[in-house]
């Protein structure tokens, strides 16, 4: 064979390799063999010689039926007039019972049945495949549970969700990872500095919590670092003038703290925000039971190291639940598109249209009305920053 022959040969493998490389990868989870991997305290179900599960091995004969009905739980949009009593219903007709998810592994779970909390197998049939989500079961989903020995169990069925929180996921970012299901609101925990508090990433956060219905509170955290407290409450007007409630805390003074107990009891809230900024600290203020890890700052780098892996539900005085999630963001933008930013800053939406110019980005186009209101007071200089970035970053995809 001609040399030039072999060139081409080879050059035509390398494209096919690149190619493959490049595919989107289909994310499919739940199987024995990623079991192994887990905590130890979180063994699965024993593998037979061919690495699979029992209750697993032999499907039935409706099980695509089954995959495409979970699937499109997964996909649905939320059901916000589901509650206790109507999952409660869907569960009686069945010979399963009622379950609420408290934490999740990957394949496994711990869930509350029957007031007791017991670690769960995941059925091998809820995969994530199909559903634009990494995850199929997600902290405080209410699934139906099939008792089995020693005190374990195995997750038949994923029931429809009333609200939720979702995020880019962090390796898949063409699909979505659910952090939360069926919450009642959302508190957006905040640091007044160490490290220093993100408007941006608190405008992502409303974005978000509007977008999935769900109520939203900003928590200022230590505010003792401030000079007093008139300073904080000055730099965040904006956001009471936009209708939003407001809480200042401090984990080291007490400043706060009895206003956040009475807003946390019998609700299911989501803690939101970065690392460092002080959930684990305020929770364990408020709730000393808890009993949760926390660590100090890196002075290094000014950002908060990790104590949450992962989000965990937790019962708060026996009144309400919390769900502590780790420093998360892509909250609120993931398939927004740029041009319905502008709906979620109704503060600027008065100008828009008045600009020189009809495509006009209000970052650095002349005569751009937007950017007059800035200079003239009538909008807060940070606001019209978080959009312009906002609006860019949902540009570029």
């Amino acid at each position: 064979m001609k040399k030039k022959e072999k060139r081409k040969i080879k050059e035509k493998q390398q494209a096919v390799h690149l190619a493959e490389k490049g595919r989107k990868k289909v994310v499919r989870h739940n199987t024995a063999v990623n079991q192994e991997k887990h905590r130890l305290d979180w063994q699965p179900l024993t593998p037979d010689t061919d690495g699979l599960v029992a209750d697993r091995r032999i499907m039935p004969r409706d099980e695509q039926d089954r995959r495409e009905a979970n699937v499109a739980v997964v996909q649905q949009a939320f059901v916000a007039d589901f509650d206790d009593g109507r999952w409660q219903e869907l569960a009686d007709e069945t010979p399963f019972l009622l379950g609420k998810v408290m934490e999740v592994s990957r394949g496994l779970c711990r869930a509350e049945v029957q007031g007791k909390v017991i670690v769960c197998d995941i059925r091998g049939t809820l995969i994530a495949e199909g559903s634009g989500f990494t995850n199929v079961v997600a902290v405080s989903d209410r699934v139906l549970v099939r008792p089995l020995a020693d005190d374990r169990g195995l997750v038949e069925e994923v029931l429809p969700r009333r609200s939720g929180l979702a995020r880019a996921d962090s390796f898949y970012t063409h699909l979505k990872q659910i952090i939360a299901a069926n919450v009642d609101q959302l508190l957006i925990v905040a640091s007044w500095r160490e490290p220093h508090i993100w408007f941006q990433l608190i405008d992502e956060y409303l974005i978000g919590a509007a977008r999935n219905n769900l109520q939203a509170t900003i928590c200022v955290n230590k505010v003792d670092l401030a000079a007093n407290l008139a300073e904080v409450e000055t730099a965040v007007i904006p956001y009471v003038q936009l209708g939003y409630s407001l809480l200042y805390t401090s984990a080291v003074t007490g400043e706060g703290l009895a206003a956040l107990r009475g807003y946390l009891l019998g609700k299911t809230t989501v803690l939101a925000g970065l690392s460092g900024v002080g959930k684990s600290s305020l929770l364990t203020a408020v709730e000393p039971t808890l009993d949760l890890r926390t660590q100090t700052i890196s002075l290094k780098r000014q950002e908060g190291r990790h104590t949450t892996s992962q989000a965990i539900m937790l019962p708060f005085a026996d009144a309400g639940y919390v769900v502590d999630t780790p420093g998360i963001r892509d909250m609120g933008l993931i398939g927004l598109d740029p041009d319905e930013l502008i709906t979620y800053y109704p503060d600027l939406a008065d100008v828009v249209g008045q600009c020189r110019f009809h495509n006009c980005t209000h970052a650095h186009e002349p005569g751009c009305a937007m950017k007059e209101a800035v200079a003239h007071g009538r909008i807060t200089d940070w606001r019209h920053k978080n959009y312009v970035k906002l609006y860019q970053k949902l540009l570029e995809g």
